[in-house]
């Protein structure tokens, strides 16, 4: 299975118009999308929350995460981004790429639109 690289745009939600071109490494390993802290507080996004995570190496750490639109192929929804440091990867994570519907076609190395799970309706029984 190959890597790739998609590109992006990110904002902040209090200036939506305000964007970033940014290019991610497309990992569904990573829950979360990482994006250097210089690039989101250049937009103008600060970190609301700080977030506990496993490292590829085996390693936990803490990062700050904050709320930031990212726009990928036209379409711009809400994600949560962790504020990456000097030496930490840029990635496009599971989070987002889910919320997106989205999938990997690792043959083609190309996004690709997936049906999601969700939840049913059906009738109450008594």
């Amino acid at each position: 299975m190959g890597t790739f690289f998609a590109e992006v745009q990110l904002a902040s939600p209090a200036q939506p118009k305000r964007r970033k071109p940014v290019k991610l490494l497309v990992d569904s390993g990573s829950m979360y999308t990482w994006v250097s802290a210089s690039v989101l507080r250049e937009l103008g996004i600060q970190p609301t929350e700080r977030r506990r995570l496993l490292t590829i190496e085996g390693r936990t750490t803490e990062r700050d995460a904050a709320e930031a639109l990212i726009t990928i192929e036209d379409r711009t929804l809400h994600t949560l981004c962790t504020f990456g440091r000097p030496g930490d990867l840029e990635v496009l994570g599971a989070y987002t790429l889910e919320g997106f519907g989205l999938g990997i076609d690792p043959v083609q190395r190309r996004l690709v639109p997936t049906i999601v799970y969700g939840a049913t309706a059906c009738a109450a029984r008594t």
